[in-house]
């Protein structure tokens, strides 16, 4: 079997130690081709000199890909033999452009990869899909059978509160009509993502132990429409987010660390202003000890930035426009380029730092979060580093959990975790009963 020269759409690797560089060629040739293939156990030259199997080899090739090549792209890697010696053969192919390996983007030249520029990345962008509002005034399959009706109906009540609707109800036919969301009886794509319930929306939900994303301590692929979206993303923050009790007289004032109307407005701005055109489109909200994340698949317009529109410098540019007047006229949205203005505003009187950051993959907001105090509910862990409160956690969730599973977990040795543990038993926090096969029990 002649594996030929490398070009285009082949490449080779020597051993899956160029493992890195085999990520960049396969976004390389996916933005040029979209499809490839590579083998690892071949030199440059096509020569084949073959590949040590390990137990886990086929599988860590494949946990690197899918951690490293975004939007993770389809691919199957299997051992083969080749004139006589065993070589590992890496198929993939994808639509989704354009995808980068660890962050950074390439494309194809020959049998080389090169970075692509600003300039490029953002030509390619925008040669892959239609506008924003081609696409959500584009007919879909579905109908009105296939709208939840109960969110509609409770959307359409909230907007009537506002007077920003003001005729009855009827029946959900008329009022998605009225939204111009129905037409020839199939609903727009954007009837699709506001209202359907075929969940056509996806949000990932996570707590993180540390500011580093390796232990989870919760997580959700959540799938619902958009009103389902935000919902969940707001209730996701505010269970996660720390609060204080301000008490004057006999009145009880729940105080978050973060404003939660700053929360609302970037939640709701983050669907309000999403792409939603590709299949692998995704919402994520991160909750880190020190930040929290939230990130839409969409883009500020060019050489725009949040403290034009929070300084009124700039009007709203509405990306999804039938998506944003109807979230309007049920008063998600209260008025059109005011909720970064808000959100800046409160943020500042509250004393919370915000950033952001805006790239090809989308936009990401992220609010600094208060520091873990007393004062913010968390007396019970004062006292403990970041190491300790992951693993003091990981003992609250599963009070089987071993000394090996929990090393895992936080990604740390296993002298790690003995001596993380040891601290919290020294401390107070948890005791250890019934020996080997016993369990843990929190104190605090």
């Amino acid at each position: 079997m002649a594996l030929g020269f490398e070009n285009e759409r082949l490449e080779f690797k020597n051993t899956v130690a160029e493992l890195s560089e085999a990520c960049v060629s396969i976004a390389a040739i996916l933005n040029k081709h979209k499809q490839g293939v590579l083998y690892f156990g071949v030199a440059n030259e096509g020569k084949v000199i073959g590949h040590q199997i390990g137990k886990e080899t086929t599988r860590d090739i494949s946990r690197r890909i899918y951690e490293r090549v975004k939007p993770v792209p389809y691919f199957e890697v299997e051992t083969i033999e080749v004139e006589g010696k065993t070589v590992i053969k890496v198929t993939f192919d994808g639509k989704e452009t354009p995808y980068s390996a660890d962050g950074r983007y390439y494309v194809r030249s020959a049998d080389e990869d090169k970075a692509i520029t600003q300039t490029q990345l953002f030509t390619l962008v925008r040669s892959q899909s239609p506008t924003y509002e081609d696409w959500e005034n584009t007919l879909t399959e579905y109908t009105a059978d296939d709208v939840d009706e109960e969110i509609l109906l409770a959307a359409y009540k909230d907007g009537m509160e506002v007077k920003r609707l003001t005729e009855p109800y009827g029946d959900k036919e008329t009022v998605l009509g009225k939204f111009n969301l129905l037409r020839s009886g199939r609903l727009t794509n954007a009837g699709v993502v506001l209202f359907s319930k075929r969940k056509p929306v996806t949000l990932k939900l996570a707590l993180f132990a540390t500011d580093e994303r390796i232990t989870i301590l919760d997580q959700e692929h959540f799938k619902g429409n958009i009103y389902e979206c935000i919902k969940a993303g707001r209730l996701f923050v505010h269970k996660h987010m720390r609060w204080r009790a301000e008490i004057t007289g006999e009145i009880r004032r729940d105080i978050p660390e973060v404003p939660v109307d700053a929360i609302r407005e970037i939640v709701i701005n983050s669907f309000a202003h999403s792409r939603y055109e590709h299949v692998v489109t995704a919402h994520e909200i991160d909750v880190y000890p020190r930040r929290i994340d939230i990130f839409n698949p969409g883009n500020l317009p060019e050489t725009v930035n949040p403290e034009e529109y929070a300084g009124g410098k700039l009007k709203s540019v509405l990306k999804n426009p039938a998506i944003a007047d109807v979230l309007y006229k049920t008063n998600r949205i209260e008025e059109y380029g005011t909720g970064f203005r808000k959100v800046f505003s409160l943020c500042s009187e509250a004393e919370v730092k915000v950033t952001y950051s805006d790239d090809v993959q989308g936009f990401t907001f992220e609010f600094g979060r208060i520091p873990l105090t007393a004062e913010y509910g968390s007396s019970a862990l004062d006292g403990l580093d970041d190491m300790e409160i992951a693993i003091y956690k990981l003992l609250k969730k599963n009070d089987k959990i071993t000394a090996d599973e929990i090393a895992s977990k936080i990604a740390k040795t296993m002298r790690t975790a003995y001596r993380g543990i040891a601290s919290l038993k020294e401390k107070g926090f948890v005791k250890r009963v019934g020996g080997a096969k016993g369990r843990w029990v929190v104190l605090k």
